[in-house]
């Protein structure tokens, strides 16, 4: 009756009560979703309006300090990185003073063993007892670069897609460490492109490309 669907006589006592047609019933139904749906419409238009727009969200950056801190940042960057890795590596991370090469380089060579299209440049002071492992290396692709000159690293540099860690000389020993260092959590392409020219520029003025020979070339040189 409040829908006027079924019509009551207007009297007191013993009143009849009528269905209008059932054509009008639904086509008063129809008509109440239809002015409903429009409502939506409106007020979901109107909301749109309403929003403001969602800001980049800003990438963050951390200080690191102590060795252990800046080794276990240096696994978790190559572990989730999935399409790049260039990564100057400070003597500090090959010396057996200091813990020996035997992890990193393993890290690497997991890494691209098991992603090969992830693209990886290392550049390294060379030592002979890293010999057997850069041939390792090379034999899967990873691009090596020997850090020359007597001249101790000034700083160590791991990009990893969009994350880098840059790590800074704080005490020249007999075995310089390098124990300071910057995280770049998620920068943007503009952020990181300046560490991409410094990584590349180190590439060409401090070191030359290590390549593998075959034994008649090296018999020949």
């Amino acid at each position: 009756m409040e829908k006027g669907f079924i019509r009551k006589e207007p009297v007191k006592r013993g009143a009849n009560y009528k269905i209008i047609s059932i054509k009008r019933i639904f086509k008063s139904i129809r008509d109440d979703y239809k002015e409903k749906i429009e409502e939506t419409v409106l007020l979901e238009k109107s909301i749109r309006e309403l929003e403001v727009k969602q800001e980049e969200p800003e990438s963050r950056v951390w200080a690191i300090n102590s060795k252990q801190k800046i080794r276990n940042k240096i696994k978790q960057l190559i572990n989730e990185a999935e399409e790049r890795l260039y990564f100057i590596i400070t003597p500090d991370l090959l010396m057996e003073e200091l813990g020996g090469f035997e992890w990193i380089l393993k890290e690497i060579w997991n890494k691209k063993f098991s992603s090969e299209k992830i693209d990886i440049i290392l550049a390294l002071k060379y030592f002979e007892s890293l010999k057997e492992e850069i041939k390792k290396l090379l034999n899967i692709n990873v691009k090596i670069h020997a850090i020359e000159g007597e001249n101790v690293i000034p700083f160590g540099l791991l990009i990893a897609d969009n994350d880098f860690l840059l790590t800074t000389l704080d005490q020249v020993r007999e075995a310089p460490e390098y124990t300071s260092g910057i995280w770049l959590e998620d920068g943007f392409e503009r952020q990181i492109l300046g560490y991409e020219h410094l990584f590349k520029h180190f590439l060409t003025s401090e070191c030359k490309e290590i390549k593998l020979t075959t034994r008649k070339n090296a018999t020949q040189n």
